[in-house]
């Protein structure tokens, strides 16, 4: 009874130690939030600046999530993208191996000032999500001329 009682130990130490493990690997890739928050996941995502297009492109993996229910938001030079990737259960599935994650999501990404977040479009398909926003052309440089003060008008403004 005694060997049974160390190896129902043995076990019960595998498994901690395998969600700790677990918990750990999430935690170090970035790519999840612990479980017990409010975000599941955090998709990956590629931004880059378009010269052809002059755009600033935010290009985000969301295989599997309904376009409408993810919502897009721009609050100063801030994007952030959020939604939900549901769970579609199979009453009959007896899962060997379950690798992909459901439940809540977001990604926030800092834009350049130069981004005219007015004239933002977004397009899903093919399990990316792409987000383009145009790049106002930068003011050119202006000099500014100095007036010199007349005699007797030292100091004024000033």
């Amino acid at each position: 009874m005694e060997a049974k009682g160390k190896s129902e130990e043995r076990d019960c130490q595998r498994r901690l130690q395998s969600e700790v493990d677990k918990m750990f690997l999430e935690l170090l890739r970035g790519e999840r939030t612990p479980r017990y928050g409010k975000v599941a996941f955090r998709p990956n995502a590629d931004v880059y600046y378009d010269k052809s297009q002059k755009v600033v492109v935010v290009k985000l993996e969301l295989p599997g999530v309904d376009p409408q229910a993810v919502d897009l938001e721009i609050d100063e030079n801030v994007l952030r993208v959020s939604g939900v990737r549901s769970y579609q259960h199979h009453p009959d599935a007896v899962y060997q191996q379950m690798e992909i994650t459901y439940g809540r999501f977001e990604r926030v990404v800092a834009l350049p000032p130069e981004v005219d977040s007015g004239q933002a479009t977004a397009h899903y398909g093919s399990g990316y999500l792409e987000i383009l926003l145009p790049v106002k052309p930068r003011s050119a440089r202006k000099r500014i001329p100095i007036t010199a003060a007349e005699e007797g008008e030292e100091g004024q403004g000033l």
